[in-house]
């Protein structure tokens, strides 16, 4: 199978095109926060909140996905595998065997194997991220922004592409994001969680390719540190 390096540090995420192509689809209201009212805040403020976000020892997913761009439906299963404080391994495959595929987050690092399921289904990694409820903070230049009202508090984090993303959390727990490309909304992110306080669903509008996928959380265990195989895409 084709393998191919997804992301790395310093460079531009592989939906990075996607995301700039945003600016040519139809404006959408910002929902996660009103204009102004926010205060300027530190890389290392959002980082504190991020970690907030993270599970204390290593975690098993296994959930149910479905997505839909109008064209072509797909749905199947997957399993996370999560390493704090950074590290994600996602196993998905398609229904009537349409395909599996393996994508590995290190660090700020991505791969996948093969690749196109991957682009197809699954969002960047910090959306990925955030869509299990954790929040990432990006590599290199960001400017971060912070609105508090009440229990509810919105963090802003501006990238080197001018690309704007929103994370609405109450008290320490991530309920929802958006990103913005050029003043127009590119993805939407909702979260629902259950009586435990873990989420069970996640849904993600991509307004660019005019796609939604769904995530149902089917099952969720406390793991013993993952060997270190776990990390490697096959030979």
């Amino acid at each position: 199978m084709a393998r191919a390096l997804l992301a790395r540090p310093g460079g531009r995420s592989y939906l990075a095109a996607l995301m700039l192509a945003a600016a040519a689809c139809r404006s959408a209201p910002r929902s996660l926060a009103p204009q102004g009212g926010f205060a300027p805040a530190s890389r290392d403020e959002f980082a504190a909140a991020a970690r907030r976000t993270t599970p204390a020892r290593p975690e098993l997913v296994r959930f149910g996905w479905r997505s839909d761009d109008g064209r072509l439906q797909l749905s199947g299963s997957g399993a996370a595998r999560i390493a704090p404080p950074d590290s994600m391994r996602v196993d998905i495959a398609a229904a009537l065997g349409l395909g599996r595929s393996t994508l590995i987050l290190t660090g700020d690092s991505a791969v996948a194997e093969p690749a196109e399921l991957v682009r197809q289904v699954l969002p960047d990694r910090f959306v990925l991220w955030a869509a299990l409820g954790v929040l990432r903070v990006p590599p290199g230049d960001i400017a971060v922004e912070h609105l508090q009202d009440g229990g509810r508090s919105v963090w802003k984090v501006t990238d080197r592409l001018a690309r704007v993303t929103l994370f609405e959390l109450r008290g320490d727990t991530l309920v929802g994001g958006e990103r913005d490309v050029d003043g127009r909304a590119a993805m939407r992110l909702t979260l629902e969680r259950g009586s435990d306080g873990q989420v069970r669903r996640a849904q993600l509008l991509d307004l660019a390719r005019q796609s939604r996928l769904e995530i149902a959380i089917q099952g969720r265990e406390a793991h013993e540190a993952f060997p270190d195989e776990t990390w490697r895409l096959r030979p």
